[in-house]
């Protein structure tokens, strides 16, 4: 078991005390509960707060700041950095420079919270002692609004996770949406560093502990998958398939409709297939598992094409003539789409041209799939004549 940089560390007391003593206090919200009673508008409160909370770490504190990966106007940067001073998990400065060291040193003595150090310790056993340091990168010091959160983040904290829910609902409501919502919010949060990174779903990059959970990301507002996440960080998605469960994707694309985010990062379906193929096929020492890995890889790959061929065809007015499976129709239409776009530049509006360069888009994306299809063949054709 590895022993990170904090492990000779002093305890962090006021850390400490105070996880313990909401813990403790929150513990005593039933007996509470059952002499006092709970109102409607204590249990709204609390799930506004924690939806609220939960969402400014996700969408806020990890995916814009500690990742950059989109940008919002600065109104939604400070709305954000408010909300998450409740969660009590720190300043959003300390957070980000946290998690950026976690996705450098990942899985090594370096990483804050550690998973070869143990569950427990990457769960929560970390924050109980000082970090031994804490680099801030330049993009996160220079940033005002982080340094003001900084600088202010106690009086924030308290005012809006105690004074606040105990204006609006008296003592119920800030045992319920003060206490109780903390500590749960908290465990949510911790299970991003612990849970996330002890399952066996790992397509992207087989050689980190993160893996994909549909249950977690549930609870987290999307972030359980954490394969794809740590693969590629740069993505504002970690639910990048349609159906995949992430709210916090849901909310940063759905506000870049009316312009308050912008510059949203996206990782390409061929970048991402060409990752998993490399992944499927990587192993040096072939045997049933490998082959399992490779058949699976290579059955979801051909749904993806089959996916892109139709939605191609239905892009352009003659697909049902043209057969997308030969290479030769396929070259034609790339050239196709190629030739328009540059002998009409002029008199073709901007939705044509959009039409266009994904036509183009899709029919390359046609060709890196077939050639990612033969690799899986040859290595499943391959090791199959070999013993499992």
């Amino acid at each position: 078991m590895e022993r990170s940089d904090a492990g000779h560390q002093p305890l962090s007391w006021p850390t400490l005390l105070f996880i313990v003593g909401t813990t403790v206090a929150a513990a005593f919200w039933p007996l509470y509960a059952y002499h006092h009673g709970v109102t409607l508008g204590e249990i709204l409160l609390a799930l506004v707060y924690f939806v609220g909370g939960g969402l400014s770490i996700t969408v806020g504190y990890h995916r814009l700041i500690a990742h950059r990966s989109y940008e919002c106007r600065p109104w939604l940067k400070a709305l954000l950095l408010v909300t998450g001073s409740a969660t009590w998990q720190g300043s959003a400065l300390e957070w980000a420079a946290d998690h950026v060291r976690h996705h450098g040193y990942t899985d090594t003595p370096k990483d804050p919270y550690n998973i070869k150090q143990g569950f427990w310790y990457a769960h929560v056993g970390w924050l109980f002692r000082r970090q031994p340091e804490r680099p801030i990168a330049e993009f996160l010091a220079s940033d005002a609004l982080l340094v003001w959160q900084h600088r202010t983040y106690i009086p924030l904290a308290v005012l809006t996770s105690f004074v606040v829910p105990f204006l609006v609902a008296g003592w119920g409501g800030l045992f319920l949406a003060g206490v109780v919502r903390i500590v749960i919010g908290h465990h949510v949060t911790w299970f991003v560093n612990s849970w996330a990174h002890y399952g066996r779903s790992r397509p992207y990059d087989p050689d980190i502990s993160a893996a994909d959970s549909w249950l977690l990301a549930f609870f987290t507002f999307g972030e359980g998958f954490h394969n794809f996440h740590h693969a590629f960080p740069q993505d504002y998605r970690n639910g990048v398939t349609a159906w995949s469960f992430d709210p916090s994707k849901w909310i940063i694309h759905g506000l870049s409709w009316v312009g308050v985010t912008y510059d949203l990062k996206r990782i390409s379906p061929v970048k991402q297939w060409q990752r998993r193929v490399q992944t499927a096929i990587g192993d040096a020492a072939p045997g049933a598992a490998s082959l399992s890995r490779v058949r699976a890889t290579r059955a979801a790959l051909e749904q993806q094409l089959e996916r892109t061929r139709v939605r191609l065809e239905r892009m352009i007015e003659r697909g049902h003539e043209l057969d997308l499976s030969n290479p030769q129709a396929r070259q034609e239409l790339r050239e196709w789409a190629a030739r328009l776009m540059q002998d009409r530049v002029d008199r073709l509006g901007r939705s044509a041209r959009r039409k266009l360069e994904h036509v183009r888009d899709l029919v390359e994306s046609l060709e890196a799939y077939q050639s990612l299809l033969e690799k899986l063949h040859a290595a499943e054709h391959g090791w199959d004549a070999q013993p499992a």
